[in-house]
């Protein structure tokens, strides 16, 4: 499974950001069965709040597919 830190929103979303595109749609698959992924996009959410990094927090969203308007 790919590690991805949790224990920093910024080291979240850089560990995101890291996933191969054509890695994508496993990894959501693992995290998912792991019960992480809620984890992983809460974490995300989270640093779209901080000015310094909501461009970062958003990249990385988008990176895992997940859309926004």
């Amino acid at each position: 499974m790919h590690r991805i830190d949790l224990s920093d929103d910024r080291r979240t979303a850089e560990g995101v950001l890291a996933i191969e595109s054509d890695e994508i749609r496993d990894v959501l698959a693992e995290l998912t069965k792991a019960k992480r992924l809620s984890s992983v996009v809460r974490n995300l959410n989270r640093l779209m709040y901080s000015p310094a990094d909501q461009v970062l927090g958003r990249r990385a969203l988008r990176h895992l597919g997940f859309i926004d308007d």
